[in-house]
């Protein structure tokens, strides 16, 4: 018998969180939690990166965006969903009108939980938007965190520790693992063969968007091949900068872009990969490249997601000075080196088991349970 209902709102549901989201309904019919997801659909830019859902559990939200100068605003038609819930988490984001009617009426009778960074990672926002953030997350009744690091900003904002829950932010990566053991080294030689690859081979997977850096990239790898002929980049992925990395890739003769790679084919690019390249946004690649046994290079730019503190410097990630030259020499030296090479793949592998959807699901259910039974 159901005790509660609870009510995820999501602006569109990524393919990435449907294995982390079906096992969250599962825990909750166990306990006598209905557990329901709603979403709206991805926007333009969203769409080309082609990893949009239609589970069937998605509960369709109506959704409209709009920009203002460089400004996402976007209205949701919330109160038809939310309408039995006890309980209704949604995104720390500014942008979602509902948030501030949610959060900050006097008259909500039901518990309002967001779900976040805890803070503006990748970006330096204004005085009234970074007030406008804290503002809305002292009014919520419970904090889901990506990470510790996601819990410390806001209780370093005066949020109580005791209202929080770090879920442990993460992708399913099961079947990445499984594709990558069953890979044959006669299919990488093969491949490598048929793409004129080296065992000097980086990868960068994700989408081609101005987030990832890719001008910085291109002009570090240009480096990299000067330096040394071997060198030779993979590209997998889509986005807005798609037919750009296309053009180059036509003259660069270390480059190869394949679009983007599902399944086996994308488990088999990475097996013939030495590296994970991502100067720019490090973010939940730092899950793939654990269950890759790939360690990532990458700078210390400023703008990392929360989940670059699962890396450890020189140990499962190489992290240089951030400048073109500098990450060149980094991509050369890791890749020319078997014996940190090997090394470095080895911790990433060693540390898979603790970053899982199971697990996440888990902290997050745990911190629903928590959320649900507690008074102020």
């Amino acid at each position: 018998m159901t005790s509660a209902r609870v009510v995820i709102l999501q602006e569109y549901v990524p393919q990435y969180r449907v294995s982390f989201f079906r096992r969250l309904i599962e825990l909750g019919k166990e306990n006598g939690i209905d557990i329901q997801i709603a979403a709206g659909a991805a926007n333009k830019e969203q769409n080309q990166r082609q990893d949009g859902s239609s589970a069937e559990f998605i509960l369709p939200l109506s959704q409209l965006e709009i920009r203002i100068v460089k400004m996402r605003i976007v209205f949701r038609r919330v109160r038809p969903v939310i309408a039995e819930a006890n309980l209704v988490i949604m995104e720390q984001a500014r942008r979602n009108v509902d948030a501030y009617w949610l959060l900050l009426s006097p008259w909500q009778r039901r518990k309002i939980c967001l779900w976040g960074h805890g803070r503006d990672f990748v970006t330096s926002p204004s005085w009234i938007r970074r007030r406008a953030m804290s503002r809305l997350t002292s009014a919520a009744d419970w904090f889901f965190a990506y990470t510790e690091g996601s819990r410390e900003s806001v209780i370093s904002g005066g949020y109580p520790i005791a209202q929080t829950t770090v879920v442990q932010n993460s992708i399913d990566t099961t079947d990445l693992q499984d594709a990558i053991s069953c890979i044959s080294k006669a299919e990488i030689d093969e491949f490598r063969k048929d793409n004129q690859l080296t065992d000097q081979t980086a990868i960068f997977i994700g989408g081609l968007d101005e987030s990832k850096r890719l001008p910085f990239l291109f002009a570090a790898c240009r480096n990299a091949y000067e330096m040394d002929k071997n060198f030779r980049l993979l590209v997998v992925g889509n986005g807005i900068l798609k037919e750009s990395v296309e053009k180059l890739a036509e003259t660069a003769p270390w480059l190869r872009y394949l679009g983007p790679l599902f399944g086996t084919q994308k488990a088999l690019a990475i097996a013939a990969a030495e590296l994970i390249c991502m100067p720019g946004r490090v973010g939940l690649v730092a899950v793939d490249s654990f269950a890759a046994g790939r360690p990532i290079v990458t700078t210390d730019w400023p703008w990392h997601g929360p989940e670059f503190e699962y890396l450890e410097s020189g140990k499962t990630c190489l992290v240089s000075e951030d400048d073109e030259r500098s990450y060149a020499q980094a991509l050369i030296s890791l890749l020319t080196d078997k014996n940190q090479l090997r090394s470095m793949q080895e911790a990433c592998r060693s540390v898979r088991g603790k970053f899982t959807t199971d697990e996440m699901a888990a902290r997050f259910f745990d911190g629903i349970q928590r959320a649900l039974s507690y008074r102020p």
